[in-house]
């Protein structure tokens, strides 16, 4: 027997990501700090302190 996909889980993480955690996860995948996505993404959730402290902390890597 076939397992049937709920097409609401099918993309989806199994927890809920907050705005930050979802930046970080951009950042840390490839995504560009100043990428029209990840600006526009900052802008609409007042990441900008958060862009800034993981630009720092990754910078050293």
């Amino acid at each position: 027997m076939a397992e049937t996909n709920n097409e609401s889980e099918l993309g989806r993480s199994k927890y809920a990501n907050t705005p930050k955690e979802h930046l970080y996860h951009l950042l840390t995948i490839g995504w560009e700090p100043n990428s029209p996505l990840v600006t526009k993404f900052v802008m609409e959730n007042a990441l900008q302190r958060d862009l800034q402290d993981w630009l720092a902390i990754n910078k050293k890597k």
